[in-house]
């Protein structure tokens, strides 16, 4: 169901930022170019710098605003199909926040693809991530003002996931971030858990690339259980599937990269 379009984004990401906006800063020096066919997906943090290679511009919107691709619409077929390598620097001393730098790599989708974007509401299919009625299994963090929230995790080694310093808000991000075998949709938080804690999480990926097999093709005895048992046995939390309205980024134009 649609609902009440909230504002029309013209090149600045921090108009349609789905968290707290603020100060932006540019990329200095940046390149935008077509991937060679052979090059294999990455995105890296490289110092101060923003380095991807082998990725989509659909790709990099769920990167710059923390987003499921299914609150991606609109929008020509090859924003999902071609791909490029970018490689951006701020030139500053110090090294631009996890925030900052997804706010420069939105604002870097305007400058060089010429991207418009609306944000809407609609009520999609999500993951609610919701109490039990079991006792929470995670430690409050004390140092609120330490910093920003940070995560480790999703591939080395697969099936884990350790949040610093993070609210619930926090880890549904970081879920449906670094647990994409599994989550299927957008994942929201429904706990009503204020506060900021430390999450640890071991699960065993459904993507069969990551399945610790033995020779029968079954899963290992000892290994960690399934993403939605290890959140209720490891937190105290479920991951449930039902419906709600989330925030949708519509793609009103979009052209080709201009020339570095």
């Amino acid at each position: 169901m649609m609902r009440l379009v909230l504002l029309l984004v013209l090149l600045n990401p921090f108009c349609v930022g789905l968290g707290t906006a603020q100060t932006v800063r540019d990329f200095q020096v940046a390149t935008v170019k077509p991937s060679a066919p052979e090059t294999e997906r990455y995105t890296q943090i490289r110092g101060n710098k923003f380095a991807a290679g082998g990725i989509t511009v659909q790709e990099l919107l769920l990167y710059a605003y923390s987003v499921h691709p299914s609150q991606i619409v609109g929008g020509p077929d090859w924003l999902r199909s071609e791909k490029f390598d970018v490689l951006a620097d701020p030139e500053t001393e110090k090294r631009p926040s996890s925030e900052e730098m997804k706010a420069m790599v939105g604002r870097l989708l305007g400058d060089r693809f010429h991207l418009v974007l609306r944000r809407e509401k609609r009520e999609l299919p999500v993951y609610a991530l919701v109490r039990t009625s079991k006792e929470i299994k995670f430690t409050r963090d004390d140092g609120e003002a330490k910093g920003l929230p940070t995560a480790t995790g999703g591939f080395e080694p697969p099936g884990t996931l350790a949040v610093r310093n993070g609210t619930l808000a926090n880890l549904a991000a970081f879920l449906q971030r670094f647990a994409t075998s599994d989550i299927t949709r957008p994942v929201v938080d429904q706990t009503g858990i204020a506060g900021h804690f430390d999450f640890d999480l071991r699960y065993t990926p459904v993507s069969s690339q990551f399945k610790a097999q033995g020779a029968d093709g079954e899963v290992e005895a000892g290994s960690p259980p399934g993403l939605f048992t290890a959140i209720q046995e490891q937190l105290g939390l479920k991951l449930e599937a039902t419906r709600a309205d989330v925030d949708v980024l519509r793609v009103e134009s979009i052209l080709q990269p201009t020339e570095n």
